[in-house]
């Protein structure tokens, strides 16, 4: 098992591609989003 740390993206890291609905259930792709420009990844934790 890794530990945590080893995995973890650090400033500059290109994250993943990946695809999520987004909130109007829309599946959109970071690999389509780069194709229109730069991307701005906003992460936030939370209990709702």
């Amino acid at each position: 098992m890794s530990k945590p740390e080893s995995s973890t993206l650090k400033a500059g890291d290109r994250a993943p591609l990946f695809t999520l609905p987004n909130q109007k259930g829309v599946t959109v792709s970071l690999e389509a989003a780069l194709a229109k420009g730069p991307v701005l990844l906003g992460f936030h934790r939370g209990t709702w």
